[in-house]
């Protein structure tokens, strides 16, 4: 076997090492059920001021309601049509003077996380 082929050989062996080794890791509990954890982190940060489960109409917090956003042809204040990418950067940036940021507070894979329970309902 030449130099290479053995070289070769051994990168092979260390990746299918390193695999095997990672699939042997325990699934970490958010990543078991995304939309359990997104619902969790929602209650924890946006529940207070959004309502998702009734239409805009009938919500009485002081953010718009998140009823069926993704579904909807434009978003409540900014008019613009709901996208991940938007409602995260709003997230991390906040809109102010009413909205804070959570760039701070919600790191960017728990911000998917919310998005993905915002998109599922």
């Amino acid at each position: 076997m030449s130099a290479r082929a053995a070289l070769l050989s051994a990168c092979a062996l260390s990746m299918l090492a390193f695999a095997l080794s990672a699939s042997d890791k325990k699934a970490l509990p958010w990543e078991k059920n995304r939309l359990a954890s997104g619902l969790a982190l929602y209650r924890a940060n946006c529940v207070v001021c959004h309502d998702i489960d009734r239409p805009p109409a009938e919500s009485k917090k002081l953010g718009p309601s998140f009823y069926q956003l993704f579904r909807q042809d434009k978003m409540p204040l900014s008019g613009v049509k709901p996208s991940r990418d938007y409602i995260k950067t709003v997230m991390q940036a906040g809109f102010p003077p009413i909205m804070p940021a959570f760039a701070t507070t919600l790191n960017d894979s728990e911000i998917d996380l919310i998005l993905d329970y915002i998109q599922s309902k």
